[in-house]
């Protein structure tokens, strides 16, 4: 079905080639004329201003003359060769051009012989013998005109010719042209209905598995055939079954590794706690350290296995929302306790708004968004800081602000920063020792509340982050807020 409508452009445009070929061998047809009778009208002129030099020194004897003619005389022959030149390609014209040279150089060498009488006797005019030079110069000539009226009617014929040819071929060309259009109109309409009925509505099930391997649906039945879209659709079918068992193998194995490794680790924390509480005994200032750092590092991996099942949950589907109406307050005071230790020891206020409208939300899952933002955000604050949260009203919806003075994020960094795993390079993102998943679940679990999340900043003058919550009912406004340590 491709191949047709190249075949015939093939052949359109090979014929339009052709066309235009002859319209330029028309025109060059009509210009060689041109050229012949121009050249036929160059020896005739140059034959009279031979003879006109020749009789006017034989009355004035002015050596310039006899210049004059010797040049017209190479005139002629100069014109006799470019006529057969140009007649060689047509047996009519060359017959004519070669009894033109016949006459032309008889003519010729009439006159080369009067002028040798005249410049012999050039004592005195040649008036006796004038007679018998007009006689023989006419005698030679007459043929010569005669030969080249017949050659110019001849031409006069082609040149009339010509136009009615170049015209014909105009119009020849523009219904070739409409007819070459029409035609690519009616094959680009056939192969449209072909594919819209054949093709398209098997490229409309492609479509559909594509969407729906998109939201872990059921793929639609494979399609029958062995064309190219039929095995297209084995190949998609074969790389959804793939990558589903991927995806299971992947999810089992991180749920193991995550309860083999949650278990141990749990206990040797409890161990830690232990140490540190003196329960086996008094450590030295130095064991307190090691525990302590130890006890540090060992929460930190829980909260890292914790991350990858969130994350994992959240991309699987299976974290279930308990949605209900909660006051922002109580999610603020839960977020804020959480993070106030890390914030006291770096002397950090957690200045928090006192509207308090009610949203419909996961509590929990909520509270875990604020946290983790809250816990960014004293990690990267300067001490002595003050760390905002807003609450803006937006009709349907309540805008939560957590704004720091921490480094700022570059431009280019701002909507890597939700992606798993990513983080920003420089030695002032480097120091919290993250995991590079919070804000990825942050940003999961807003927008499974129907929300969006996102940051405002500039590089050296801090960060605002922002998420939205579906609202339920409006608190009663208060512009007044509170600080916590």
């Amino acid at each position: 079905m491709v191949s047709l409508p190249l075949l015939f452009e093939a052949v359109f445009i090979l014929s339009l080639f052709a066309l235009l070929e002859n319209a330029e061998n028309t025109v060059n047809k009509e210009t060689k004329s041109r050229l012949v009778l121009q050249e036929v009208n160059n020896i005739s002129k140059n034959i009279f201003d031979s003879a006109s030099h020749l009789v006017t020194w034989n009355f004035t004897h002015k050596r310039a003359e006899l210049q004059k003619f010797d040049n017209t005389m190479l005139g002629i022959a100069d014109s006799i060769d470019n006529l057969k030149e140009l007649s060689a390609d047509n047996e009519i014209r060359r017959e004519h051009a070669r009894k033109l040279e016949i006459h032309g150089k008889a003519t010729m060498r009439n006159l080369v012989s009067h002028r040798e009488k005249m410049v012999g006797d050039s004592d005195r005019v040649y008036s006796p013998n004038f007679q018998e030079f007009r006689r023989d110069f006419n005698a030679e000539f007459d043929p010569f005109l005669k030969e080249a009226q017949m050659l110019a009617n001849e031409e006069e014929r082609v040149q009339k010719s010509v136009p009615q040819a170049i015209e014909a071929r105009k119009t020849f060309l523009r219904i070739f042209l409409a007819s070459g259009f029409t035609i690519n109109i009616i094959i680009a309409i056939g192969l449209a209905m072909f594919f819209i009925r054949e093709i398209a509505s098997r490229l409309a099930v492609l479509t559909e598995n594509s969407q729906r391997m998109a939201i872990n649906a059921p793929l639609l039945e494979r399609i029958g055939g062995s064309d190219e879209v039929a095995h297209l659709d084995k190949v998609f079918h074969n790389m959804a079954d793939a990558l589903r068992a991927a995806e299971q193998t992947k999810r089992e194995f991180v749920q193991m590794i995550s309860h083999d490794l949650r278990t141990p680790l749990t206990a040797i924390l409890g161990t830690f706690e232990l140490l540190a509480s003196g329960a086996y005994g008094k450590l030295t200032e130095r064991g307190e350290r090691r525990v302590k750092d130890a006890e540090r590092e060992s929460e930190r991996l829980i909260s890292l296995i914790n991350e990858l099942l969130d994350i994992d949950k959240l991309e699987s589907g299976n974290m279930q929302l308990i949605l209900d109406e909660c006051e922002i307050q109580n999610i603020f005071r839960r977020a804020t306790e959480a993070v106030a230790v890390i914030a006291e020891k770096r002397k950090i206020k957690l200045e928090v708004a006192t509207e308090n409208p009610s949203v419909s939300a996961d509590e929990d899952r909520v509270v875990q968004i604020m946290i983790n933002l809250l816990g960014n955000a004293v990690k990267y604050s300067p001490e002595n800081e003050t760390i905002k949260i807003d609450v803006i009203d937006e009709k349907n919806f309540i805008r939560v602000d957590v704004i720091d003075h921490g480094p700022g994020i570059p431009k280019k960094d701002k909507r890597l920063i939700f992606e798993r795993f990513k983080q920003i390079e420089g030695e002032e993102y480097k120091r919290s020792g993250s995991s590079g998943l919070g804000l990825a679940i942050c940003k999961a679990l807003v927008e499974s509340h129907g929300g969006t999340i996102g940051v405002d900043s500039e590089v050296g003058q801090g960060s605002r982050f922002w998420f939205t919550l579906r609202k339920t009912t409006t608190g009663q406004d208060n512009q007044s807020s509170s600080n916590l340590p």
